[in-house]
This record gives C-alpha cells, sequence and structure tokens, in this order.
C-alpha cells in the first residue's frame, strides 16, 4: 500500500516549509554579520581616507596629534620622576638605611636619610623578601601612574581637540559627497567651538560616571568585577564611540540626542561594529595615536551612508 497523492503533498510542504525557515535563519544570519562587518569597516576606511587617498587633511589632524604627543610625553616624564617617592610615601623599602638624628645648633635635631642602602648582608632574609616585593610595588605604581595618564591624555585630547575634528568632519563629507559646506565664518567658527568642546566635556563626564564604579568594582570584587568590567566596559565603549564620532555630522543637521541613539538602536550592528574597530585601535601601540582621525573620518563616512548620503548609499540607487 504506497503513499498517497494527499501524504506526499503534505511531506512535500513540510520539506519546504522547513527548507524555507532554514534558508531564513540562514539569510538573518548572515544579515547580522554583514551588518556588523560592515561598520566594522569603517574605522579602516577613514584610515585609507585621510592618510592614503586625502593626505592634504594633515592641516586638520596634525594639531590634536600633537597635543596627543605632548600629553603622553608629560605623562611619562611625571611617572618616571615620581613614582618611587609615591612608592615610599604609602611603603618605605624595609632595606633602606635608618633614619639619623643630626644635631643641630640650639638643642634641635633634623632628620637625615641616607641615599645609599645597606647590603644584602646586612638584613635578614625577611627584609630582602620585603625590598624585592617593595621593588614590584613601585613598578604597578609606575603601570598605574602611566595607565591613568594614558586615559588623562586621551580624554582631555578629546576636549582640546573637538574644534579640529569638526572642521575635519566637515571636510569629509565635502570631498565624499562634493557639497560645499557654509561660508566661512569667524563667528560660526567660535560658537561651533565653544559647543563642540561643552559637548565633548559632558560626554566624557557621563563616560566616567558609568566606567568609574565599574572599575572600583574589579578590584573590589576581583573575579566578578573584573568580568563585568571587562564584558559591559567593552559593550559600552563600543556604543560610547560609535555615538561620539558621529556627533559632529548629526550637529552640523542639528540632530537632537534622541535621534543619536536612535540611530543606535535602528542601526545598532554597523554602529556597534565601528564602535569595536575604534576600540580595537586604542589598543595597537604608536597607531592608537593616529586613530582619532581614522575615527573622525570613519564615523562621518558611516553617517553618511546610514543617512542615504553617502558614496555607498549614491552607488546602491544608480
Amino acid at each position: 500500500m504506497g503513499i498517497t497523492d494527499g501524504a506526499k503533498s503534505v511531506a512535500g510542504k513540510a520539506a519546504h516549509g522547513t527548507k524555507a525557515a532554514a534558508v531564513a535563519v540562514a539569510g538573518g544570519t548572515k544579515a547580522v554579520a554583514v551588518g556588523y562587518w560592515r561598520g566594522l569597516t569603517y574605522p579602516f576606511k577613514g584610515v585609507k581616507f585621510v592618510f592614503f587617498q586625502h593626505p592634504g587633511l594633515v592641516r586638520f589632524w596634525i594639531f590634536p596629534i600633537l597635543i596627543t604627543g605632548v600629553f603622553l610625553a608629560a605623562t611619562t616624564w611625571v611617572g618616571w620622576n615620581s613614582y618611587e617617592g609615591i612608592t615610599n610615601a604609602i611603603w618605605r623599602d624595609p632595606t633602606a638605611a635608618p633614619v639619623l638624628q643630626k644635631t643641630i645648633p640650639g638643642g634641635l635635631s633634623k632628620d637625615k636619610h641616607h641615599d645609599k642602602r645597606l647590603t644584602v648582608n646586612d638584613h635578614d632574609w625577611l627584609d630582602v623578601t620585603g625590598h624585592w616585593v617593595h621593588a614590584t610595588f613601585g613598578i604597578l605604581i609606575l603601570l598605574l601612574i602611566w595607565g591613568l595618564g594614558i586615559i588623562a591624555a586621551i580624554f582631555l585630547t578629546n576636549v582640546f581637540a573637538a574644534p579640529f575634528n569638526d572642521l575635519l568632519s566637515e571636510e569629509v563629507e565635502r570631498l565624499a559627497t562634493g557639497r560645499e559646506g557654509p561660508p566661512f565664518s569667524l563667528q560660526i567658527l567660535m560658537r561651533d567651538s565653544v559647543r563642540t568642546v561643552g559637548l565633548e566635556a559632558l560626554k566624557l563626564g557621563v563616560y566616567l560616571i558609568v566606567m568609574g564604579p565599574l572599575a572600583v568594582a574589579s578590584n573590589v570584587v576581583p573575579g566578578i568585577g573584573h568580568f563585568l568590567y571587562s564584558i559591559f566596559g567593552f559593550l559600552f565603549t563600543a556604543m560610547y564611540f560609535a555615538i561620539d564620532y558621529i556627533d559632529w555630522p548629526a550637529s552640523r543637521r542639528n540632530r537632537s540626542t534622541s535621534y543619536r541613539f536612535g540611530m543606535l538602536s535602528e542601526h545598532f550592528l554597523p554602529m556597534f561594529g565601528f564602535g569595536t574597530g575604534v576600540w580595537l585601535f586604542l589598543f595597537i601601540p604608536l597607531l592608537n595615536l593616529l586613530f582619532m582621525p581614522a575615527a573622525v573620518a570613519g564615523g562621518t563616512l558611516m553617517f553618511l551612508d546610514l543617512e542615504g548620503e553617502g558614496p555607498e548609499a549614491a552607488a546602491a540607487n544608480v
């Protein structure tokens, strides 16, 4: 007794539905990957646009780079010349020479610290162990000073470089779209510079308010705290960069803050991918000095494409 035609029809429809569902799932997965990858490429598009296709843009980004270099050099110098004093203020080396009392006229005494250290043989093993622990502690203090200095340099650079980044973004948009921006006006430049610096300071304040408690929690609760700081810190930083680097083209169009957050929700995958790419730039030595102009250009190009004004959108409509 064979399978009836009706049974064959039902089986065929079921197989077709299963295949269609699999295609839909595969298509959705592919769309997710494409959306995220598309955003991830924009920082690299910014590198190509700024440093290779239009090297004349150096007149806009050289000053922020110089500012960053000065801040980092100052951080290195301050850290190297102050870490030992800070370390000894917190915990004095157990093998350091003892304090001697020097009698001066009038019956007063004055502390005098020997610069020389006693030899290892003059101390027991506990003092020698303490000496090496103290030295390790000093290295950690130095790294902490340098780390905080690098973070401060990046944040201060964002504030001071904001007017230059605004001009760079405007020129990137002009070159990408062929549309001339508004005529130059010193009054408008001063107004926009004050607004941009204030907005950057506000955004950095929000970032510190969110990330500060996470950093504290990572040290108070080492295991769970470090895990939460790593995961949530990465997600928040990537989304922060995504919104931060579309600020200039959005501001030129008088887009509200809610509109920018709406872009993040509507185009989450490409914007999150872009933020991830900028985040990766921060961990490449030397290149992290040059990441800002590339991120500004990449964010501007991405904003134009998402708004349907960029080269990619124009090519798609042809």
